[in-house]
């Protein structure tokens, strides 16, 4: 049995309240965490501002409606950034939500990993 419209936005909002962070990483984090974070000079996580949760078909869904712009990396790392988690601490902390990105991007000297604003969405079936 499907949930309903109102448990959706609800569900999202109750699990994305407070300051929540992106993470990049190189792998698959699962649910546990037990993925390889990415790590260069100057990476941080980076927090997320939310808009208010709608209904796409039949999923809601939210979006970030802040810039997202990590740090520039400062040398070749031979890293690839192919997943990004939602984190409830600068560091350390829980994963709520995880997945993988849409490419792989490789993280070059002078590249400056971005999430344009409604870019980053998280959706409840």
């Amino acid at each position: 049995m499907p949930k309903g419209n109102t448990y959706k936005t609800n569900t999202l909002s109750a699990n994305l309240a407070g300051t929540l962070y992106l993470a990049l990483f190189s792998t698959n984090p699962g649910g546990d965490g037990s993925g390889t974070e990415i790590s260069y000079s100057g990476y941080a996580r980076k927090p997320i501002v939310w808009g208010s949760p709608s209904i796409n078909g039949a999923l809601g869904e939210i979006k970030n409606t802040n810039l997202i712009e990590f740090t520039t990396v400062p040398s070749a790392t031979g890293l690839i950034a192919g997943y990004a988690a939602i984190m409830t601490a600068l560091t350390g902390g829980n994963i709520v939500y995880y997945g993988a990105l849409g490419a792989n991007y490789p993280l070059m000297q002078g590249v400056k990993p971005t999430v344009p604003i409604g870019s980053l969405t998280v959706t409840e079936s």
